[in-house]
């Protein structure tokens, strides 16, 4: 294998990695290839950096190509001609443009230097985005916008801690005390940590809301919930935990499972990642009990239960601030990143609803930039004109 077909072959495993599509022998092969020097580790973490290549990226616009190609071909075999570099384009979409940057950048880079320096254009590109808000059990509501450590009291004596992106509950509650309820709620752009007094911790995603007892109590600790969350609850076998989600509820001991069911989907999905859970729609009979890395699909309107064995971190990433998608529908990528940045889409064909990606990006990026990425896929064309989204066939 000559030096070019080696960067293509690497490129590929590169990008299948990026797309969840590594075998175990393509993996291996990675690794070997990674291992082989700290330079080919070095420039794996160069590749699978999404700000530098869109540094890159927006410098290519900018640049005499032209001028650039033609030095790098004045210094190559003859053979290997541009035609080769647009068959090696094709193999490895996005990830292997700046893999092959490493090596042709002396070429086309020594022209940038050319370029005008742009003044007076830096903007800060990180907006306020909205945070929770609590609603207490008088009905009174608390702007949890603002990032100072406060300390609350709800009537019945239970403290309430909050802090940056974070609230705590206190078992302090008066005994015989009438049972309070409480209610966090999410809007666009935002998520939050709530760990409630049983020391059971949830995490809420974007336009969620979830309503829960400032203190349990009785045989169960019930909550309701829409939207999206993750739940690491509690031990307490004597008192199993309920989530109570648009008719379906969700029965646990001790475990980490994802519950996902907004409002506008037909569906409502848990996922399994300890422990175990049984999921019971509003028909008793038809209850599941998952395992690890299982995940079950409710059917709202039939009510029908779908198991399935799944990668949990393609459910579970966004909690940790992070957009993972693979082989998914663009239709369902954009709801999740509409709900994120509050975004109006709209399709000029239909078919390309339909169409599958995978990537992974942070949730503190500029959805602009994501947008761009997925341009660069070349499958699809997308005009962004403020929040509004056209998506068109390439």
């Amino acid at each position: 294998m000559d030096k070019i077909d080696h960067y293509i072959r690497i490129s590929q495993l590169i990008a299948r990695e990026v797309n969840y599509e590594l075998t175990t022998e393509e993996k291996l092969e990675l690794d070997n290839w990674l291992n082989e020097s700290k330079e080919n580790l070095d420039l794996y973490h160069s590749i699978r950096n999404r700000e530098k290549f869109l540094d890159w990226d927006q410098q290519l616009h900018q640049i005499n190509t032209e001028k650039g190609w033609d030095r790098f071909e004045s210094t190559i075999k003859p053979h290997w001609s541009i035609n080769t570099f647009k068959t090696v384009l094709r193999y490895a979409a996005v990830i292997l443009i700046p893999l092959f940057l490493s090596g042709i950048g002396y070429f086309i880079y020594n022209d940038i230097s050319s370029l005008p320096q742009q003044h007076g254009q830096v903007k800060d590109q990180k907006q306020m985005k909205p945070m929770a808000r609590l609603i207490l059990a008088d009905g009174s509501k608390v702007n949890l916008e603002n990032q100072e450590n406060v300390a609350l009291k709800e009537k019945d004596g239970t403290l309430i801690e909050k802090d940056a992106g974070r609230l705590k509950y206190q078992n302090k509650a008066n005994e015989d005390s009438k049972v309070l309820y409480n209610t966090v709620e999410i809007p666009n752009g935002a998520n939050y940590q709530l760990c409630l007094t049983d020391g059971t911790k949830v995490y809420l995603n974007s336009m969620s809301a979830l309503k829960f007892p400032t203190q349990f109590s009785g045989k169960t600790r019930e909550v309701q919930l829409t939207g999206e969350a993750y739940f690491e609850v509690a031990k307490d076998k004597e008192h199993p935990f309920l989530v109570n989600v648009s008719g379906t509820r969700i029965e646990v001991l001790g475990t980490s499972f994802n519950v996902k069911a907004y409002s506008d989907e037909n569906e409502i999905v848990t996922t399994l990642v300890e422990g175990s859970v049984k999921v019971n729609p509003s028909e008793v009979d038809k209850s599941t009990l998952l395992k690890p890395g299982q995940q079950a699909v409710v059917d709202v309107k039939k009510e029908g239960i779908l198991v399935q064995d799944v990668d949990v971190n393609l459910f579970t990433s966004w909690k940790d601030g992070v957009f993972l998608f693979k082989a998914k529908r663009l239709e369902d990528i954009m709801n999740e990143l509409t709900r994120w940045y509050d975004l109006k889409v709209f399709y000029m064909n239909p078919a390309v609803k339909d169409l599958r990606f995978g990537g992974h990006f942070n949730k503190d990026e500029e959805f602009e930039s994501i947008m761009e990425m997925f341009e660069l896929t070349r499958k699809i064309n997308i005009e962004v004109n403020g929040k509004t989204i056209l998506i068109s066939a390439k």
